[in-house]
């Protein structure tokens, strides 16, 4: 109760300040010196929600599947350094014509790794590095990747003009 007694307290002083502010002739003063750092915030963070210049929204499903501190490029050397061609057809690598498991193309949009883990970079980076501890009886080998390795395949893999 008394939370929610704040809450409004705090609405209404931000309210009373802005009409203050918007009555004010646009000349410098005390007031506004000590209210401009609120205005600058308030301006930056309507800008962050105002959508893009060309009017497209942010692409949220894409920004989702970025790795952190990932290498798309690293990841491609990477997947033909440890062979995954030999087992799996991957997009954007000529060599990797493979057959045994799963063609890799669009892997970004699929919903789950091998069935049981949700596709996201976190799951892919650790079913990279070990994938018989998520699925024992799976064909997959674990390659000795380190997590760095792992999470250049998994941008790689995730990365739409990659797959």
């Amino acid at each position: 109760m008394i939370v929610r007694l704040i809450g409004i307290l705090a609405a209404l002083l931000v309210a009373t300040a802005s009409m203050v502010w918007s009555a004010m002739p646009p000349s410098e003063g005390p007031a506004r010196t000590l209210w401009q750092p609120v205005d600058d915030l308030a301006t930056g963070v309507a800008a962050w929600f105002r959508p893009d210049p060309d009017n497209t929204p942010p692409d949220w499903q894409s920004a989702s599947r970025q790795v952190l501190h990932g290498d798309p490029v690293r990841g491609a050397d990477l997947m033909v350094l440890h062979g995954c061609g030999s087992c799996h057809v991957i997009p954007g690598i000529r060599s990797a014509q493979g057959s045994v498991g799963p063609p890799l193309h669009d892997f970004a949009s699929r919903g789950y790794i091998a069935g049981i883990l949700p596709n996201d970079p976190g799951d892919l980076t650790r079913w990279l590095m070990d994938p018989p501890a998520f699925a024992p009886r799976t064909a997959m080998p674990a390659l000795g990747l380190t997590e760095d390795e792992a999470r250049d395949m998994a941008a790689y893999l995730l990365n739409p003009r990659g797959s």
